[in-house]
C-alpha cells in the first residue's frame, strides 16, 4: 500500500511529476553532465566581490551567461571586465538590494535583455563592524537589516515572479554558520542569517510543487575582501597572527577559500542536486561539527 500522494502532484507511468512545464525527474545516467549549467541565465546579486565573484567565475567557466548585480559601479566594472576578459558572456547592473524597486528593476531588466533566469542566487551583505549587542545604534540596525535580510526577501520575491511563468529555477542563498549558532559581537548579522535559514527552508516548501529550488548555503570563515575590510586597521603582522589563531579553532586547520564556497552554490544550482530541496549546505571546515 502506497502513501498518498498531495494534491499537487499528479501521477504518471514514469515518475510522479509537479503540475508545470519542467519535468522534474531525476537525470538519468548519461543524460547530464555534472552540472549542466551551459547557457543558463544566472543572477548573482552581490556578485562583484568575495564569494559571489567566485560563484559568477565557476558559473562562467561552466558556459553559464552571467549577470552580475551589486550597489558598487566600480567593482561592477571590474568585475564584468574581468569575466569578459576570461572570453565569458557577463553583464552588470547596479542595484542596492536595500531599495526594493531597484531589485523588481534589476528583475525586469535582466528579463528584458536575456528573456529568463535559470538561476538565482542572493550573496548581497553589509560591512558590518565587531559590536557588542547594546551599543548597535538604531539605524545601523536598520541598514544591515535592509542588506542581510529584507534584501534577501526582496530578491527571492522577485525572482521567484520571473521564474513561475517559466516553471521553474534554483535559487541559493548564501547564509552562514553564524545562523546556526549565537555569535558573541555579531548578534544582528547572526540574527539576520537564521532569519534567511528560515526563508530559504519555508519558501523551498511553498515553491517547489512550481519548479523552483531553493536552498542555502553556510560558509564559516572564509578568505574574502570583505574579511579583509574588517582587519584593515591591523598591520600585517596582526593579520597574519590572527589568521594563525582563527586556524586553530577550525578542524581542518585553515578558512576556506570563496571558491570552495562556489562551488557548492554551483552544484546546489546544478541537476546533480535534483533532490535537494530547503537544505542549509554548511561548508566549514568541520567548525560546527
Amino acid at each position: 500500500m502506497g502513501f498518498p500522494l498531495p494534491t499537487h502532484f499528479s501521477r504518471s507511468r514514469k515518475a510522479y511529476v509537479p503540475h508545470g512545464s519542467v519535468d522534474r525527474r531525476p537525470p538519468r545516467l548519461g543524460e547530464e553532465t555534472l552540472y549542466d549549467i551551459q547557457s543558463k541565465i544566472v543572477l548573482i546579486v552581490g556578485g562583484t566581490d568575495g564569494i559571489g565573484l567566485a560563484a559568477a567565475k565557476a558559473f562562467a567557466a561552466e558556459g553559464a551567461v552571467i549577470v552580475l548585480a551589486g550597489r558598487n559601479a566600480d567593482r561592477g566594472r571590474r568585475a564584468k571586465e574581468a569575466l569578459n576578459g576570461l572570453g565569458k558572456e557577463a553583464t552588470f547592473i547596479q542595484c542596492d538590494v536595500g531599495d526594493p524597486s531597484a531589485v523588481d528593476r534589476l528583475l525586469n531588466l535582466t528579463i528584458k535583455q536575456f528573456g529568463k533566469v535559470d538561476c538565482a542566487v542572493n550573496s548581497a551583505g553589509y560591512d558590518f563592524k565587531l559590536s557588542r549587542a547594546h551599543e548597535l545604534q538604531s539605524q545601523s540596525v536598520s541598514d544591515q537589516l535592509a542588506i542581510d535580510f529584507t534584501g534577501v526577501f526582496s530578491c527571492m520575491r522577485a525572482e521567484v515572479t520571473a521564474m513561475l511563468p517559466r516553471g521553474g529555477g534554483t535559487i541559493v542563498n548564501v547564509a552562514s554558520t553564524t545562523g546556526l549558532t549565537g555569535t558573541p559581537m555579531a548578534a544582528l548579522y547572526s540574527a539576520a542569517k537564521h532569519a534567511v535559514i528560515g526563508l530559504t527552508r519555508s519558501t523551498a516548501r511553498e515553491y517547489i510543487a512550481d519548479g523552483i529550488r531553493i536552498n542555502a548555503v553556510c560558509p564559516g570563515i572564509t578568505d574574502t575582501s570583505r574579511r579583509e575590510r574588517r582587519t584593515a586597521h591591523l598591520d600585517e603582522s596582526e593579520v597574519f597572527k590572527l589568521k594563525a589563531e582563527v586556524a586553530k579553532e577550525i578542524p581542518i586547520g585553515r578558512v576556506a577559500s570563496a571558491d570552495e564556497i562556489a562551488q557548492a552554490i554551483l552544484w546546489l544550482s546544478s541537476p546533480s542536486s535534483s533532490y535537494v530541496v530547503g537544505h542549509s549546505l554548511v561548508i566549514d571546515g568541520g567548525l560546527t561539527a
